[in-house]
């Protein structure tokens, strides 16, 4: 009978070990969804997202940005351009085609709440971009025109640096969300009613 219970018990401890494994593993399931709903309700969206399809005459284009080298903003815009599939991308200044210009972005970070001690306990992360696109006869086809994101994020004084890297993220998913509506916004583009107008203004 002692051995018979003894059995019963190990039995038993399994089972307990089985629960805990499997309370565990429904945790970590758990947190990985709230951590995935958490990115796309802060603008996350993967990579190759975009099926956005632009006018013929835009499958060939430049793309510009003011200042030295390949600023973050720049980078952003033609890998976004590239991942459609049917866009090639020129350098060559005397290239006849149209010409998508990025005039600058800014990031502004102004308070959101403060706590019942008076500190900061949240911000919003205002972010803008410029851009205006010109034809082959360098004609604007799109006027300078923005986009507009905002972003809250929470502070802890108590561990700064968690707080500037939730800031810097928000930053950059940003500017993947504003590259995209760039995108969309030349997929919508009326090439030809464009191009007239420009034509009528001569």
């Amino acid at each position: 009978a002692g051995e018979a219970g003894g059995r019963n018990s190990e039995r038993e401890g399994e089972r307990e070990k089985g629960k805990g494994r499997g309370a565990r593993r429904a945790a970590a399931y758990f947190f990985l969804f709230s951590f995935f709903i958490s990115l796309t309700s802060c603008g996350f969206h993967l990579r190759g997202a975009s099926s956005v399809a632009l006018p013929p005459e835009l499958s060939t284009l430049r793309v510009t940005m003011g200042g030295a080298g390949y600023p973050p903003l720049l980078v952003e815009v033609r890998n976004a351009l590239l991942a459609l599939g049917n866009v090639r991308l020129t350098d060559d200044v005397s290239a006849s085609v149209p010409v998508l210009q990025l005039h600058g972005e800014t990031s502004v970070s102004q308070v959101l709440a403060i706590d019942s001690s008076g500190r900061i306990s949240a911000y919003l992360l205002n972010y803008r971009v410029d851009y205006s696109l010109v034809g082959t006869d360098s004609k604007p086809l799109l006027p300078k025109q923005s986009v507009k994101l905002q972003r809250e994020y929470g502070f802890d004084r108590l561990n700064v640096i968690a707080s500037e890297k939730q800031s810097e993220f928000l930053q950059k998913e940003m500017r993947r969300d504003a590259a995209q509506q760039i995108l969309r916004r030349l997929a919508s583009l009326n090439y030809a009613r464009a191009s007239g107008n420009n034509a009528d203004q001569r």
